[in-house]
């Protein structure tokens, strides 16, 4: 097992009612998705290294990648990336260790 690893989650998701799948045409059965990266040392996140999205047709079970989706579902995904924060949590190693810090150099005076 690595110390210091990559992981992701989700952030967001969201069926769309306007796009169409490409494959099998069907309206409303395209799920996008935002998923965030943070890399992690012992399972605790230490810091976000950006977001990533994928699109999959409930439909048909057609995916597609970021760089392979197609101009409407790419829209659909960047509008919904924009109002999609990163969480705190992927930072909380990164903060932890920033307290200890503080606390050690609050400690040396009291």
């Amino acid at each position: 097992m690595p110390l210091i690893n990559k992981k992701s989650s989700i952030l967001k998701s969201e069926v769309t009612s306007t796009i169409v799948c490409p494959k099998c045409n069907k309206k409303q059965s395209t799920k996008i998705v935002v998923s965030g990266r943070y890399k992690h040392f012992l399972q605790l996140p230490i810091v976000s290294i950006g977001k990533y999205g994928k699109s999959t047709c409930s439909y048909c079970n057609q995916n597609y990648q970021l760089e392979d989706m197609p101009n409407d579902i790419k829209l659909a995904y960047y509008e919904l990336k924009e109002t999609t924060k990163t969480p705190v949590w992927h930072y909380s190693g990164l903060i932890l260790v920033k307290l200890m810090v503080i606390i050690k150099i609050i400690s040396r005076y009291f």
